[in-house]
C-alpha cells in the first residue's frame, strides 16, 4: 500500500476502515489518532554510510571490550574475552539478520514494537507491542546512565595517572558524570542534522585510526609479551564460583554489552530516504565490520600484557591505563590513549538518547504514553522533550553511585537484559506464526531468509534466555551487600512501574502502533 493511497486523516483509501486492523501512518511524518500532523522528521537527514557511522560510533564494541578487561580475565580469562566475543557476536548476528526481515519491509522510529505489534495475535497485540517498546527504551535509558559512567571512569583514569594522590569520591564522581550525560543533549540539539553526519563519519574516523595507533605502539613498545597459549586458551576464575562454567559465562556480559544499541538504526529509520533498503544492510554491517575490528584489537591489546597481575591491581582505575603505562612509560601517551577512546565512547551517550527520543516519538504517536504532545514536539531536527525525558531518568538513575559501587555495576547487566527482551520479542514472534504472516503480507520482499530465518529466530532467543538467567547471578562469591548482583531489583522496580503504567493508562488507551494490517491476514494467527 503506498502513500498516496492515505488521506489526511491516515486511513486506506482503497480499503473500508472495518478491514484495517490499525491505521497506516506515511513515514517520515506522525499522525496522531484524530489525524493531527506533526512536524516530520528530515527525511533525507541520514545515508546508508551515516548511519552506518552513527551505530559504529554508537556501540564501538572494542572500547566496550577494552573497558571491561577486569571482568574478563577474572571471569573466565583471556578465553571469555577471546572466544566469548566470537560466539557473541555470532548470536548478535543471528538477531541483527531476523529483524533484518521485518525491517526491510517496515521501518519505523518505532522499530522493535512496531514489528512485534505486525506479527503477533490481535488479541494479545496491544500489551506485547506497549511491553516490547517500553522495556527497549528503559534499555536505551540505562545504556545513557551506563556509558555516562564508563565516561567518568575514564576521566577519572587520566587523572589518577598524572595525579597518584587524588582521592575519588561519589559525590566527584556523580559531578563528572552529570557532566558527561549532559553533553548528549547538548550535542544533539547544538548541530543541525548536516553537522550531525560530518560529526558521526569524524567519530568512526577517529575510532579506526585511534585504535591502530594504540594497538601498533602497544604491541611496539610493550615487553614481554603474553604467550599465544594465555591470549587464545588462557582460563582464570577469581570470582569465588566453583565452577569454571558459571564464571566463564559470566565474563561473556562485556560481549553481550559491547553490541548494545545497535538498534539505533531503526529509532533513525524515518529520516532515511531509501530506509528498506539501506537499513538493514546498514544494521547487518555494524555488527560484522564492529565485530570483526573489536575482535583483532582486543587480541592485539591482550598480547600487549606484561604482567597480568599488575594489570588486574591498577591503581587507575582502568586495566587498560596500566598496560599503557607499562608499554609506553609515558603518562602522556597513557592519558592521549584514554582520551581517545573516552571522546570515541562519549558518543554512545549520545546515540542512546537519539535512539530514546525517537523511542518516546513514536510512542506518542501511538497513546502509549501521557502527554504525547510534548514528545511529538521537533526541534532543531530532535524531539526535543524526548530528549529532556531520557538525561532527566538517566541522571536520576545514576544518583544509585552514592550506594554500593556493585549496585550501578548491575547496571551494566540490567541494560543488557532491558535490550535483549525487546530485540528477542520481534525474532519470537516470527518464529511462532509471524513467518507466515509476513509472507502473506510481503511475498516478495528483497530480505528473505527463508528457512535459515528460523534458525536465526532459535538462535535470538536461546541468547536472550541463556544471558537473562547468567545475569542475574552474582559477579563474585560469596555474596555481601556490597558485591550482590542488583539486576533482579533494577527489573522489579521498573516492572513494577511499566504493571503501574499499562493498568492507569496505556490498557484503556493504546490498541496497537499505527499500521495497516489487512483483517483476513491479521486473524491468520489469532
Amino acid at each position: 500500500m503506498s502513500s498516496e493511497d492515505i488521506d489526511k486523516t491516515g486511513s486506506s483509501k482503497n480499503a473500508p476502515l472495518e478491514d484495517l486492523r490499525i491505521t497506516e501512518v506515511p513515514l517520515g511524518a506522525g499522525v496522531d489518532p484524530s489525524g493531527t500532523t506533526v512536524k516530520p522528521l528530515d527525511k533525507h537527514a541520514f545515508n546508508f554510510w551515516s548511519v552506518f557511522s552513527l551505530a559504529f560510533s554508537c556501540i564501538n564494541s572494542w572500547v566496550v571490550l577494552v573497558l571491561g578487561l577486569s571482568a574478563g580475565l577474572t571471569s573466565g580469562g583471556p578465553t571469555a574475552i577471546v572466544w566469548g566475543f566470537v560466539y557473541g557476536t555470532s548470536c548478535t548476528m543471528a538477531t541483527v539478520l531476523s529483524h533484518g526481515e521485518m525491517f526491510a519491509v517496515f521501518p519505523t522510529a518505532g522499530g522493535q514494537y512496531h514489528w512485534a505489534a505486525m506479527l503477533s495475535p490481535r488479541r494479545s497485540r496491544a500489551a506485547i507491542s506497549w511491553a516490547t517498546g517500553m522495556l527497549n527504551v528503559i534499555g536505551l535509558w540505562l545504556g545513557i546512565a551506563t556509558a555516562a559512567y564508563l565516561c567518568a571512569n575514564m576521566v577519572v583514569s587520566i587523572i589518577l595517572v598524572n595525579n597518584p594522590d587524588y582521592v575519588n569520591t561519589p559525590a566527584k564522581q556523580y559531578g563528572i558524570f552529570v557532566a558527561m550525560t549532559l553533553f548528549a543533549p547538548l550535542s544533539a540539539l547544538g548541530v543541525g542534522s548536516k553537522a550531525n553526519r560530518r560529526i558521526e563519519m569524524g567519530l568512526m574516523l577517529l575510532s579506526l585510526v585511534g585504535s591502530l595507533v594504540i594497538i601498533v605502539t602497544l604491541l611496539a613498545k610493550s615487553s614481554p609479551k603474553a604467550s599465544a597459549s594465555y591470549v587464545f586458551a588462557g582460563i582464570n576464575n577469581t570470582t569465588g564460583w566453583d565452577s569454571i562454567v558459571i564464571a566463564w559465562l559470566i565474563g561473556l556480559l562485556q560481549s553481550s554489552y559491547a553490541f548494545i544499541g545497535f538498534d539505533i538504526v531503526y529509532h533513525v529509520s524515518e529520516e532515511m530516504p531509501n530506509a528498506k533498503k539501506d537499513g538493514p544492510k546498514a544494521a547487518n554491517w555494524t555488527i560484522l565490520f564492529s565485530g570483526i575490528s573489536a575482535w583483532v584489537i582486543i587480541v592485539c591489546i591482550l598480547f600487549s600484557i606484561s604482567d597480568v597481575e599488575r594489570v588486574l591491581g591498577t591503581s587507575y582505575g582502568l586495566p587498560f591505563a596500566q598496560i599503557c603505562m607499562d608499554a609506553t612509560g609515558s603518562k602522556a601517551a597513557t592519558s592521549i590513549f584514554i582520551l581517545i577512546i573516552l571522546i570515541v565512547f562519549s558518543n554512545a551517550t549520545r546515540g542512546n538518547t537519539i535512539s530514546a527520543s525517537r523511542c518516546l516519538m513514536a510512542f506518542a504517536r501511538d497513546e502509549m504514553l501521557p502527554y504525547k504532545h510534548l514528545f511529538m514536539v521537533v526541534r532543531l531536527g530532535e524531539p526535543v522533550w524526548g530528549i529532556v525525558l531520557s538525561v532527566f531518568i538517566a541522571l536520576l538513575v545514576g544518583l544509585v553511585q552514592f550506594g554500593p559501587a556493585a549496585a550501578f555495576n548491575s547496571l551494566l547487566g540490567g541494560s543488557t537484559i532491558f535490550f535483549f527482551i525487546s530485540y528477542t520479542i520481534p525474532c519470537a514472534c516470527m518464529l511462532f506464526g509471524g513467518r507466515r504472516r509476513l509472507n502473506k503480507l510481503f511475498p516478495d520482499r528483497q530480505h528473505n531468509l527463508g528457512r535459515w530465518g528460523v534458525v536465526c529466530n532459535l538462535i535470538a532467543i536461546f541468547f536472550v534466555v541463556q544471558s537473562i538467567v547468567i545475569y542475574c547471578f552474582p559477579a563474585t562469591m560469596p555474596v555481601t551487600g556490597n558485591n550482590m548482583n542488583y539486576v533482579v531489583v533494577f527489573a522489579g522496580f521498573f516492572g513494577l512501574v511499566l504493571v503501574a503504567l499499562w493498568f492507569g493508562y496505556a490498557r484503556k488507551r493504546y490498541t496497537g502502533p499505527l499500521i495497516a494490517i489487512p483483517t483476513d491476514i491479521a486473524d491468520e494467527v489469532d
